[in-house]
């Protein structure tokens, strides 16, 4: 969920320079938790690439010592056999960090009570990503507020304010005039 000034408004809090204050604070929040991810993504990418560094470096060796016999040409394939599947396990599972990191983060601001909460009735597998790398929710979305309104805050409808202006009416009923009745009574 996404914090708005007129939330800090409504709760009360009128002080320009609290607001600003705590507008900063949860910027800086946001900030952070993106900066994290991104060096999360950045040390299993460097981790990953250094694996790969190595399985390379193996399959050079090997390569080196082809001529020496049928065996070693076996053991090349198997590792060359290994080391593509490796890949490809890789790139899948960096695929689906990014994902779900993309998919965590744009649930921020879809007005869940709680992102964690709904992330586990999100099946990721179904879930592209855009090209700007932001996912495709809307649909999803959409349906888990007919099926689940409770996960989400529920937006406000504007409630009028009915107010009469002016003077109020002369009250004919009663006959006496109140503050001549007062008067009086010194009188």
């Amino acid at each position: 969920m996404s914090l708005k000034r007129e939330m800090l408004v409504d709760a009360g809090i009128t002080d320009k320079a609290v607001l600003d204050s705590i507008m900063d604070a949860y910027g800086a929040g946001i900030e952070s938790a993106k900066s994290q991810a991104k060096s999360e993504l950045q040390a299993e990418n460097d981790t990953l690439k250094q694996q790969l560094e190595q399985q390379n470096q193996a399959i050079k060796d090997l390569q080196e010592k082809e001529g020496a016999s049928e065996e070693s040409k076996q053991q090349l394939s198997d590792l060359q056999a290994q080391f593509d599947q490796y890949k490809t396990d890789s790139e899948a599972k960096l695929a689906q960090v990014t994902k779900t990191n993309a998919v965590a983060l744009a649930l921020k601001d879809v007005g869940a009570y709680n992102s964690e909460d709904l992330m586990k009735f999100i099946d990721l597998d179904k879930i592209e990503l855009g090209e700007d790398g932001k996912p495709i929710l809307d649909e999803t979305i959409n349906v888990l507020k007919e099926s689940s309104p409770y996960l989400f805050q529920q937006e406000d409808a504007a409630q009028p304010n009915i107010t009469v202006t002016g003077n109020p009416p002369a009250d004919t009923d009663s006959g006496s005039d109140p503050f001549q009745a007062v008067i009086d009574s010194y009188k």
